[in-house]
């Protein structure tokens, strides 16, 4: 930067040395054009010798995905007991008496309520899958606004029948918006896996 001041002011003096002096004009003319050419110069250099600044992208956040505690539980009851997923089959398991719970906003729908069935003869029910659909029917016509598959724990014996109820969920239950029905709400709850033992035997826990 010294060298650009002092080479500023030689330029000053050669511009009023020019006025000064007419003779020399000419040879001013070319000192004032070589010093700013010089000038130029040293600024070109300097810039290159700057460390240039990189610029990043921030990382992108990564999604967490909710830990699935019932599939775990699931899967470390079939490693202790793999027989137990064939004891009932899934068409002697049945639910009525279906009807949805209010939630938390007017209007929306919480909770599923059901009584589960085992019409097994032999086997105690421990364990059930399941497939739900809420539908909205207005005039007729029934359009789906939700679907959900899960498993549950229950304990039901043979020939006998227990109420259950599942919440309705999401993968992300802040981002998950309330099930509003406008008409009448059709809810279609059906078995779709079993898990059991028998009756006497004593349940296993994880």
């Amino acid at each position: 930067m010294r060298i650009e001041a002092l080479l500023w002011i030689v330029v000053f003096i050669l511009v009023a040395l020019a006025f000064l002096f007419p003779k020399t004009r000419a040879f001013s003319l070319s000192a004032i054009a070589l010093a700013i050419v010089a000038i130029v110069g040293i600024v070109v250099f300097s810039k290159r010798g700057e460390p240039v600044a990189l610029v990043t992208a921030a990382p992108r956040a990564v999604e967490k995905k909710p830990v699935d505690f019932e599939r775990f539980r699931i899967e470390k009851l079939d490693k202790a007991d793999p027989e137990a997923k064939n004891r009932i089959r899934v068409a002697e398991i049945r639910f009525d008496q279906i009807h949805g719970e209010p939630g938390a906003e007017r209007g929306s729908i919480g909770t599923i309520v059901a009584r589960l069935y085992n019409d097994s003869a032999t086997y105690t029910l421990t364990d059930y899958g399941y497939d739900l659909v809420v539908q909205d029917c207005i005039r007729a016509v029934c359009t789906t606004l939700f679907e959900q598959h899960g498993q549950s724990a229950a304990s039901v014996p043979p020939n006998q029948a227990r109420d259950v109820q599942i919440a309705i969920r999401g993968g992300n239950a802040r981002d998950l918006q309330p099930i509003k029905i406008l008409g009448t709400a059709n809810i279609l709850l059906t078995p779709a896996a079993t898990r059991a033992q028998l009756a006497s035997s004593p349940q296993l826990t994880d």
